[in-house]
């Protein structure tokens, strides 16, 4: 990366995030108005500049109400993708010989940042800032930091982060992009094996710890075995389901603030926990987020919805409009107590694509959402955590548990519990094999994440 461009970016980002902080103190009525101007702007940006957009909203004139615009999905995005982008240089199969070669913070056409999904969970999704509206996504992180309390300080933080360790990935850029020599900062690969991780952590002895909640899960249990011997006084996670077990033993063995960040390839900063942890903030300056139903319908606060729509305030070179996000997310009924003027998203529940097919007496199948599964093993006392790998008629289920847990009990446990909730919902013939491990390494996609409960054909 270049210094030079790496410290104009920071310089520009730092004062961007001040003015962002600023918006704490608004009204809803005046976050609504910042809403209504900046989406009038970004229809009118995509109309004149995007050949997609252009012929979607034919028959809209004036300004618009988010409800009249059409949704889209990341099939329709990556099929049209070369008519949606503003900037008609930019072209899918460039990009994806851009990606295959990134090794470092390269811009493409000295100007954009590209970016891609891992694609775990369906099709591959590609994405590209320029400089600005990068400048901008590195001033909500900044927010972020400061609502963690992460400032310049001397002696330097130790931060260490854990997580994707590749260019093609946006919470690895954008760590890299604020790694200008304020804070010491250990980057090390999810991907990487415990061992390495435990060693390199227990010499740099961070005091902010970053990294999915999976990982967490395995250092928790590093850190009760003894092999881990770091006490860090503030943890930030992203990118993955918070399960019950995985906050037990990350709570069992550090009790300190644990900070939430909700963020997407498409938008890397939707959202944050604050210092009261009521639960999630959605940056709504920068995003609209709606939650909806599989219909597309507005869901009441307190319900959960089956996707978010999520509309990219401050993206003009790829215009998300409505775009949806399958994430399982409820909106709180109350306001946070902090009097931000941000909604709240009181729980975000996985994916709505990641539903299991089953099958049932009659030779037929139900489908069965995580949700059914990790609900009766949320039952399970001595769980640490658990990984199920769906495979035609075989549920296989690997654990780990607490180090004074009676494993008979434990299996006993997991298998009546899941067999009950199998029952339940209609499921017959399929066979489960519930396995006691020392940790849960596999299934680490390239980024690190884990798949806790994954389908195979």
């Amino acid at each position: 990366m270049s210094t030079l461009r790496q410290l104009a970016d920071v310089a520009v980002a730092f004062p961007r995030s001040r003015k962002l902080l600023s918006h704490d103190g608004w009204s809803r009525e005046q976050l609504r108005e910042h809403q209504r101007a900046r989406l009038a702007e970004l229809v009118r940006h995509a109309k004149a500049h995007s050949p997609f957009y252009r012929k979607l909203y034919a028959d809209l004139d004036g300004e618009v109400t988010l409800d009249q615009l059409p949704v889209i999905d990341k099939a329709t995005l990556m099929d049209h993708f070369d008519e949606i982008v503003t900037d008609q240089r930019l072209r899918l199969a460039d990009l994806e010989t851009h990606l295959a070669g990134l090794t470092t913070d390269a811009l493409y056409l000295g100007v954009y940042r590209v970016v891609a999904t891992a694609g775990s969970t369906g099709r591959r999704g590609v994405f590209v800032a320029d400089r600005e509206e990068w400048r901008t996504f590195l001033a909500g992180l900044l927010r972020v930091n400061e609502y963690m309390g992460l400032r310049p300080h001397l002696p330097r933080r130790r931060v260490a982060t854990v997580a994707a360790a590749s260019s093609v990935h946006v919470t690895y850029r954008m760590s890299r992009s604020l790694d200008f020599g304020a804070h010491r900062v250990l980057r090390l690969d999810a991907t990487a094996p415990i061992e390495d991780l435990v060693g390199r952590l227990n010499a740099f002895r961070p005091e902010f710890l970053y990294s999915y909640p999976s990982v967490l899960g395995l250092l928790a249990t590093e850190r009760a075995a003894g092999r881990l011997r770091i006490d860090p006084t503030t943890i930030v996670s992203s990118g993955e389901t918070h399960t019950d077990e995985t906050v037990r033993a990350v709570r069992a063995v550090w009790d300190v603030p644990w900070y939430q960040i909700y963020g997407t390839t498409e938008v890397p900063m939707l959202g944050a926990h604050c210092s009261e942890h009521t639960g999630v903030h959605l940056f709504e300056d920068l995003a609209i987020v709606e939650v909806v139903d599989g219909n597309n319908r507005p869901v009441p606060a307190g319900q959960r919805g089956q996707r978010v729509l999520v509309t990219n305030l401050v993206n003009r070179t790829q215009p998300l409009i409505r775009y949806v996000v399958t994430d399982l997310a409820t909106a709180a009924a109350q306001p946070c107590p902090c009097g931000r003027p941000f909604a709240v998203l009181s729980s975000l529940d996985g994916r709505s694509d990641d539903v299991l097919h089953l099958p049932t007496a009659g030779g037929g199948d139900v489908a069965v959402h995580p949700l059914a599964l990790r609900s009766a093993m949320a039952t399970v006392a001595d769980l640490s955590q658990y990984r199920i790998l769906h495979e035609r008629t075989r549920l296989t289920v690997s654990a780990t548990l607490r180090a004074d847990a009676a494993p008979e009990l434990a299996v006993a446990a997991i298998t009546d519990r899941l067999s009950a909730k199998l029952a339940a919902l209609g499921v017959e013939g399929i066979k489960l094999d519930v396995r006691l491990v020392p940790r849960i390494e596999d299934g680490r996609d390239a980024a690190g994440k884990f798949r806790i409960i994954e389908s195979r054909p």
